[in-house]
């Protein structure tokens, strides 16, 4: 609150912007509300003939499946279909017994207030690594918070990934303090949902803390087994080995089976991932597969050689704390930069502000602004769009005037982000001796 206060008293430029973005943010409620709660429009998820947002809608009906004893991983090729673990599903069964729209109430409320914590989090976190003027940057970024894509997005929808990014914050947070209870609890809960965001352990391989990194992963296992064993107990032996042995080949025919775009279609879409954008170009075949791989790896390559750079000088000298953090960011956009599958950067805005601190030169902060603010800015266009072209403008999902589906900004941004990233960890002075 002090930096908020210190810039309202210092720009009169960051008083007007702050308040149109509030303003914003209650016109963009109210039609929030208008949305969910009274235009329902069923053909984007319904349980039970009652509206709910199309990703809890999936969370809702895998639930009733294991409730029943049904099978839970169906092969085929929609992006809607039940992607978590058994143990995930588990715990949805409770609330089949409340009526759809009261969880679509205390879903959005839950969502808005873990998002305030993300926000809160992230401000904590760069106090402990001690980033310059890292408050500043944090609050010059909160408008940009208010309008952020993913945050309408998720709301809009109702998946996990605001909870999923506020749970490995937390995760980066008990990593940098070497609290191996809160980490283990934090990697526990990931893994039962989206097991690569538990990136923030690599930090500790990597700057030296290999004790407390096997320990850590040693006890995950451990405790992921146990879940595993006790979930197979609940649903029934049989049953139970089953859907795990369903899950396990879900997931690794995952990418296979996903609907992809290829060069008949009319754009790219939303998946903005390094494999959808070349088969998006070439069209989905084996070679294309090869070039995926080869394409993904090459990215990779800078980031094993900072890493094994840090690997063998780590132990020379404590290791600060704001280079984990930075580790910690390249992780992430990595394990990004990796999988098959990309929707959103829902950590984009913390990396931004980081950024607007370590950045060395005036060009690296102005081309992490360029890249990643029209990002920001999409769920806001989209609205524009529709208000002033009706449905004209919509193709199903798409919004056919939104640059990010034909041109993959989370990408660029993710690549951008990264390089930057890569760069500051390669000539960090600390590492340098």
């Amino acid at each position: 609150m002090d930096s908020i206060r210190y810039l309202w008293s210092k720009s009169i430029w960051y008083r007007i912007v702050l308040v149109s973005s509030l303003v914003y943010l209650l016109f963009r409620l109210s039609v929030h509300i208008y949305f969910l709660f009274i235009l329902s429009p069923v053909e984007f998820g319904s349980f039970h003939g009652v509206f709910v947002p199309n990703d809890l809608r999936v969370y809702l009906e895998a639930a009733e499946r294991l409730s029943h004893h049904e099978d839970l991983y169906i092969l085929g090729t929609s992006s809607d279909l039940y992607q978590y673990a058994p143990g995930f599903a588990l715990l949805f069964t409770p609330l089949l017994h409340i009526y759809p729209t009261t969880i679509v109430i205390a879903a959005t409320i839950l969502y808005a207030i873990a998002y305030v914590f993300l926000y809160v989090s992230w401000d904590r976190i760069f106090r402990w690594v001690n980033v310059p003027l890292g408050g500043l940057a944090l609050a010059w970024t909160i408008p940009l918070w208010i309008v952020f894509e993913p945050l309408w997005g998720d709301l809009t929808y109702l998946n996990v990934y605001i909870l999923i990014a506020l749970i490995a914050t937390c995760l980066i947070e008990a990593i940098l303090r070497e609290d191996w209870f809160m980490s283990l609890l934090w990697v526990s809960i990931l893994l039962q949902a989206k097991p690569f965001w538990i990136f923030p352990i690599g930090v500790s391989f990597i700057l030296g803390k290999r004790k407390f990194f096997w320990k850590l992963l040693g006890s995950a296992v451990v405790v992921y087994l146990v879940i595993t064993g006790l979930t197979i107990l609940v649903l029934g032996l049989d049953y139970g080995l089953a859907q795990y042995s369903a899950y396990y080949k879900f997931i690794i025919s995952l990418s296979s089976n996903f609907p992809w775009r290829g060069p008949d279609t009319a754009f790219l879409g939303y998946n903005h991932s390094v494999a959808q954008v070349i088969l998006h170009i070439v069209g989905m075949s084996k070679p294309a597969m090869k070039i995926v791989i080869i394409a993904k790896t090459a990215l990779l390559v800078p980031l094993g050689i900072v890493a094994f750079r840090w690997f063998f000088r780590s132990g020379d000298f404590p290791v600060p704390d704001l280079v984990k953090l930075e580790m910690a960011f390249v992780l992430y956009l990595a394990a990004f930069i990796w999988l098959d599958i990309v929707w959103e950067l829902t950590l984009g805005l913390a990396i931004f502000a980081l950024l607007r601190c370590i950045c060395e030169t005036r060009l690296e902060r102005v081309i992490a602004g360029i890249v990643v603010i029209p990002y920001a800015l999409l769920d806001m266009w989209r609205l524009l769009s529709y208000l002033i072209g009706g449905d004209k403008v919509l193709k199903g999902a798409y919004v056919l005037t939104d640059p990010s589906a034909y041109i993959p900004m989370i990408l660029i941004v993710i690549l951008v982000f990264y390089a930057l990233l890569l760069r500051k960890l390669w000539t960090a002075k600390d590492l340098a001796g």
